[in-house]
Formats: C-alpha cells, structure tokens, sequence
C-alpha cells in the first residue's frame, strides 16, 4: 500500500500493533458505493470532502498516536460532523478547522440530540477539533459540556419470552445440527464422482448421485478449506457447474438459518454448510450461549478456545484455555473469559451434560470449526513466512488478525466466497439482532403472544439475565451484582433502574403505603423497623416481635434476628438444627433486622474484616467467607450517613492498630 498523506500506518507506541489509518474520504467525500460491504449497514449518508480540514485532522492523527479504537471513534465522529457542516455551510465555507466556532459546538450537539447521530459523537469530536486547533495555533473554543444523558424508560422484560425465544433458538440450533449429519450421513453413502483412469479402464464421472457430492466436499476439506481455485484444480468443477442440469445440478442443505438467503444452499458454499458453520448458522448458537451465560457480546467474543503449550509441566486438557472443573461440583464447569473494555476477568457456570448449556454449546463449536481454525492457521504461518522475508505493518497487522480468529469459537465459512473464513466482532451486533427477530417470527405465534421479542438485541437478552438474578436472589442487590459481575453496585443498578429495579421500586413503594396505613389504622406509634419487617416479610409475628424489642437477644452484630435456630443454609452451612445460629453473619441473611442502635457493632465488624484483609494472603482472603461479609457489610452501611460511618470506622481502625482492641477471633471461615 503506498503511504500518503491521507493514508498511511500509526504505531500507538502502547505496546500495540500499528494500524492504518484511510482518511481519503474526508477529502473527496464520502460516498456509500466507496464503503466495504460488510460496513454498509451502518452508513447514515455522504458528505461533501473539505481537503483541508482533511490534511489537518491527518496531522493530528499522526502526531497524536491514538490507541485504534481512539482513532476509529475520532473518525467515526468527524463523519458526524462533515454530514452536519452539510446542512449549516453548504458552499463549503468551513474549509478547515480554523472555520470551526462556539456556535458549530452548541448546534452540533442539539443537531445529535435531535437523532441524527450517536450523542456520544460529540465529546469525541469536542476533543479532536481542540486538538487539532492546537496544533494549529489557534485559540480554544468553548464548546458547552455534552448534555447528561436521561434514564429512559423501558418496559421492563417478558422472562416467560424470553424463555420462549430460547426454546425458539433451540429449533434452529436443532436443524443445524441436523443438517451437519445430514452431510454426514451422504458423504459416507457417496463416493468419488470424478472421472479417473484406473487399471481397468477410464470410468465415468458420477456427478449424477447427490451423495457423491457430499463426498467430494468432505473428502478435500479434511485438513483445510480450499479457495475456489484450488477445488477447481482438483477436478470439482462439478460442484460448481453441471454439464446436465436436470441430473447433475445438486444444492447443499435444505435448511437455510433464520435470514439467510438461497445462495446459502447453492454451489460450492452451499455444499460446505453439510459440514462447516455459515455466518448465520454460528450466530444461532452464538446468541444461545450469550442468553445462557448472561454475558454481554464483548465478553463472549473473547473467549480462548486454542490449546494450552503442552510443554507445560501439568496435565494438558483442550478446554484449559476457557473452562476448567467446578472445586466442588463436578457436575459444573467453570467457564471463563476476559472483559476488555473493563480489564476484568469474568466467569460464568455450566452444566457439564445438557446439550444446550454453555460449555457443550462452546464444546460443538470448537468441534464444527476445527477445519475453518486448521485454514486460519494454515494463513497464519504464510502471513508469517511473508513478515519473516518482507516485514510491512500491514502483514503485522494481518498476522493480529489471524491469531485472534484462531483464538474464537466463532468462526465461519463467508457464503459469498469459496474459502474465506470469517469471525464475529462487536460491529456484528446490529446484524446479530436481526437475525435474533428473524428466528423468533419463525416461530408460530411467538410474536404475537410475546410482542416485545420483536426489538431483542443482545443487551436486551443480558439484561432479562440480569433480572432474572435479581428476581430469583429476591431483589438482592449485592447477590445480583455476585451473579452478573459488575464491579460496583452502582453499575449494576443502571441495568436494572429501567426495568426490574423500577417495577420492584414502585411494588415496594405500595407495600410501605400498605403498612404504614395498617399501623395508623390500628392506633400503634409508627416504629421505621416494624414497617421495614412488615413490607419486607408482611407480617410479624409476636413471638418475633417480643425477641426484636428485646435487647438482650441481638446477634454480634447488634442486630435482630426474626429465626435465630432456623438460619438459611447459605448463610450456615453447617447449622445443627434447634441451635441458635452460631455464624451470624447477619448482614447477608434475609432475616436479619437492623436498627439505628445497630451503627456501632457494625462500624467495629467492617473495621475488624478490613484490618483482617491486610493481614492475610490475598489467596486466602480471596473467595473466603470474610470476602463476602465484608461485602455485606459495606452494602448495609451505605444505610447511614458516610460521615458517622468514616468516623466510626477510623475510630475502630485506630484501636485495632494500637493493639487497644483485638479482631473477633470467631468469625466463621469457610
């Protein structure tokens, strides 16, 4: 690729591989008949070149060494911004960036605002335009802060659909599979259809039998696919063209994936899906682990299927990479994976056994994809013969690419040319979601009676998890955000304030109008923990009533307990029964009562489990039941004013530290 100044390679100089940069559309327009093909989807409309504004916003590019994605959101905004100099100076008289005002900051905002481009658009292009007019000399603007983005509303998720719609993939799955031992089942009925000279004589060619189809595909991709080039020069032009149509023309498969049109089952492309996964054929089951796991796109695209270095001095098993055996339940796997937005490690459990559960859906990949995986590598080592003997950033780059599909599940046969082997990235989501719709109208009368099914996407389907969790852990915050891995409880809570945590919100707010009335009507003294217990429970009990106003009978914690012999297991795994509960770890426990008298004895438990943390390894510590309360601890004092919380804290900190006090050398460790 020849390197000019709207085209050339950056090097980040972070660590990663240089990337190319193509900024020739800033210049000359932009144009949808210029865009790759699989980039149409997302084209919002052309825009008019200004040359000059493209040589400086390439100068800015280069010196400013942007991480790709960076880069890639820079240019994604300034499209955004040369679609809205269209509609304000159409005579083109902002020629570059010293033409930029205050007054293009405040309309290109309420121009996005307005959806006519992602809101997000303008914090970036606040901050390339400022670069760039620095680099020019020019004075800052003042642009106004991109507005607060406002919850919206959302209805909150039909489970029972959703559970629908996973029976629904199920049936797609279920063809698929169906169609792979169909391909199966011919190939091993068929034979060699190609003309050949044997000892006995030339023999015809079979091109007539479909079977012998099926045995020819199979027969020349056992270690690889072919381009069409190469399934031609090994004499299957049969495959592609029939000398006879009405007796040697053969589709592949039958079945054709939800959006998938009927070049899907025809020539070449269409025989390779009897054995290998098409784009929408991988998307079904795709989407069925994401709803099985809970996980967000990203997190599922980052799994690591390759095998681990058999030089390592331990035992080598193919799933080490990506799941590995339950400590205590060997019916379970651990699955995990790596966030990289968040640079976190993230995990998520499956049955060994059930065909449709994660870890066998990621176990039937890895197993349909074997040839396509052979193929990406078999590329690989050539991209890195040609590196060895010609080194370009652009094979490098090549090279990343490769290695990453070798590392994914994911991976497909691309319909539209013979041999070419595709992966799914986070710019497939859009596309990924009108397949989801697409397989649910197949389903009869799913639409009809679940509507909302209509616009799933796959932030939909990780929120209907999300809160699934939340109503099966009984609206537990802290449990939840356990069983979707958020790092804090305020992340967590911005999946759920638009669905569940709002319809739950408004279900409690009538339950303590219920209560409250309940009590004046009864001519009691309103008392903030018996109506906490009666909207939480619905009722008191006497004898609970008679051991929550005694003194005496408060746990370790200072709490009240509403069933001190009945603790849940959870909680007390080793709980006798008829014993007083003899862990209380009454933070996490749904029977346990706080009070304002409570604030001290807590204080004191949170500073013990924080001062104990920096004495032990963080091996130890890590998973321990301390963990966990101190967890729930934190959570439970966000109940009272941080500033009673810090002083009391400090208080205990600073005691524990002189040697004054001593950490409560019971607390129950599991």
């Amino acid at each position: 690729m020849p390197i000019t100044p709207l085209r050339f390679w950056t090097d980040p100089g972070d660590g990663t591989l240089p990337y190319e940069v193509d900024l020739r559309e800033f210049a000359g327009g932009g144009r949808f008949e210029n865009i790759a093909p699989q980039a149409r989807h997302s084209w919002t409309g052309d825009f008019a070149g200004r040359p000059k504004f493209a040589a400086q916003f390439a100068e800015m590019l280069r010196l400013q060494r942007l991480a790709e994605d960076s880069a890639t959101a820079s240019r994604a905004a300034m499209r955004a911004f040369f679609r809205f100099l269209d509609k304000v100076d159409p005579l083109g008289d902002v020629a570059d960036v010293s033409g930029v005002n205050d007054r293009h900051g405040s309309n290109f905002r309420q121009w996005l605002e307005d959806g006519n481009g992602a809101r997000s658009f303008y914090r970036v292009l606040k901050t390339t335009v400022g670069r760039m007019r620095e680099l020019q000399a020019l004075p800052p603007l003042f642009w106004p802060a991109r507005n607060r983005d406002e919850p919206t509303e959302q209805d909150d998720i039909d489970q029972v659909g959703m559970r629908r719609f996973f029976h629904a993939l199920k049936d797609e799955g279920r063809q698929i599979k169906a169609m792979f031992r169909q391909g199966e089942r011919l190939a091993c009925e068929g034979g060699d259809p190609r003309a050949r000279r044997t000892a006995r004589g030339l023999m015809l060619a079979s091109w007539d039998v479909r079977e012998n189809h099926a045995w020819l595909v199979r027969s020349l991709t056992q270690e690889r696919l072919l381009s069409k080039r190469e399934f031609l020069a090994e004499g299957a032009a049969g495959l592609h063209n029939a000398n006879d149509v009405e007796t040697q023309k053969f589709d592949g498969p039958e079945y054709l994936a939800p959006g998938m049109t009927s070049r899907g089952r025809e020539g070449i492309v269409g025989k390779l899906r009897w054995f290998y996964p098409s784009y929408h054929d991988t998307a079904i089951f795709l989407w069925l682990f994401l709803i099985g796991t809970g996980w967000n796109l990203a997190t599922a695209l980052g799994l690591d299927v390759t095998e681990p270095d058999p030089d390592l001095d331990r035992p080598v098993r193919p799933e080490m990479n990506w799941a590995e055996d339950h400590p205590q339940k060997p019916e379970f796997k651990v699955l995990h994976s790596f966030k990289g937005r968040a640079d976190r490690h993230v995990f998520a459990l499956s049955m060994c056994d059930p065909e449709w559960h994660p870890y066998q859906i990621i176990k039937f990949m890895i197993s349909r994809t074997a040839v396509l995986r052979q193929t990406v590598q078999y590329q690989l080592k050539q991209a890195r013969e040609r590196q060895r003997g010609n080194p370009t950033p652009k094979i490098l780059a090549e090279i990343a690419r490769l290695e990453a599909m070798a590392r994914s599940p994911w991976l497909y046969h691309v319909v539209n040319e013979v041999g070419r082997i595709g992966v799914f990235t986070h710019d497939d989501s859009a596309k990924l979601n009108k397949i989801a719709r697409l397989a649910a109208v197949r389903k009869p009368n799913l639409i009809d009676r679940h509507p909302q099914i209509q616009e799933i996407t796959t932030s939909i389907a990780r929120d209907a998890w999300i809160g699934h969790a939340y109503v099966q852990s009984g609206y537990h915050v802290l449990l939840t955000r356990l069983a979707s891995q958020h790092s804090t409880s305020r992340t967590l809570k911005f999946y759920l304030n638009r669905r569940r945590f709002r319809a739950h919100s408004e279900q409690q707010t009538r339950l303590w109008q219920k209560a409250v009335f309940s009590e004046i009507e009864s001519g009691r003294i309103l008392d903030h923990t018996r109506i906490r217990i009666l909207v939480t429970k619905g009722v008191i009990t006497p004898e609970q009533e008679m051991r929550l106003l005694d003194i005496r009978q408060r746990t370790r914690l200072g709490m009240g307990c509403l069933d001190p012999t009945g603790p849940p297991r959870e909680v007390s795994p080793d709980h006798k029964a008829g014993e007083l509960c003899r862990v209380q770890r009454c933070t996490g426990c749904h029977l346990g009562v706080v009070f304002e008298a409570s604030l001290p004895y807590l204080a004191r438990a949170y500073a013990e489990l924080r001062f104990l943390q920096g004495q032990l390894p963080h091996s130890s510590w890590q998973g321990s039941s301390f963990e966990d309360e101190l967890d729930s601890l934190e959570e439970t004092l966000r109940d009272f004013t941080k500033e009673r919380v810090d002083v009391l804290v400090e208080a205990w900190t600073t005691k524990l530290k002189s040697g004054e006090i001593r950490v409560h050398d019971t607390y129950p460790s599991y």
